[in-house]
This record gives structure tokens, sequence and C-alpha cells, in this order.
């Protein structure tokens, strides 16, 4: 819209300067400094109004998606000595009270049965877990 109308108005500057009653005059070079003077600036103000409305590049930004991180509670951690050493696990208790909906998506690989004076306990490995996505937080 801008673009067209700026065209017109400089269609009709440069069609009536032409344009006069007088006789033209050869010898005076004041007016013809004045006119391209005027019409340097018609097409320099032309140029940059053209240039304004050129389409703009838009800046697009890469964004990788977050996926929520998969965590299990820490304070369900407990730490035994075995014949092999200390290891760390999970109880099944615990994280099934405390983790509710992300419970079943837990690997069932990493579930292991350890014994206790209590008797036998189901446990999660924590090396297992850590290996497979699972945070501890």
């Amino acid at each position: 819209m801008t673009k067209r109308l700026l065209v017109t108005i400089l269609a009709a500057s440069m069609a009536l300067t032409s344009v006069s009653t007088a006789p033209a005059r050869a010898a005076d070079s004041g007016e013809l400094g004045r006119f391209l003077l005027g019409a340097g600036a018609l097409v320099i103000i032309g140029s940059a109004l053209s240039n304004q409305n050129k389409r703009r590049h838009t800046q697009y930004t890469t964004v990788t998606p977050t996926h929520p991180r998969k965590v299990v509670p820490s304070f369900c951690m407990r730490q035994s000595r075995f014949d092999d050493g200390p290891r760390r696990f999970f109880g099944k208790r615990c994280l099934r009270n405390n983790m509710r909906k992300d419970f079943h998506a837990l690997p069932g690989h990493c579930q292991r049965t350890i014994r206790t004076h209590n008797g036998n306990r189901r446990v999660f490995g924590a090396r297992c877990l850590r290996k497979n996505g699972w945070v501890f937080g």
C-alpha cells in the first residue's frame, strides 16, 4: 500500500516538474541543481521506504524439547552390606507408595529379591535404574 502511494507521488512529481509554463532556460544552472537535488531526495526516500517494506527474514531458533525426567525419590534408597560389598537399592514398597503413577514405568528387569532377617524383600537396584535413565531426586 505504501509502496504504491509512493510510486504514484513520485511519478506525479516527476511529471509536474518537467511541465512548465515558461520556456526552458539553459543558462540558469541554479534551478537545474535544485531540481536534481529534489529528485535525488525523492529517490532516496523512495528507496528507504521500499527497503523498509521488504520481507524481513525471521530468525529461527532450534529448541530441543525437554522430556520430563524420570525421577526416583532418593529417600527410598537404602544401602546394605552383602558378601561382595555394599549395595544400594530402592525398596519396592517405598517406591510404590511415593511414585504412584510412575511406579509402573520402572523397568522390571531392575527388580531383585534380597534376603533380610525379616524375610525376602523385593527391591530395585540403584545402578540398574541409573543405567536405564532414572535419576535420584
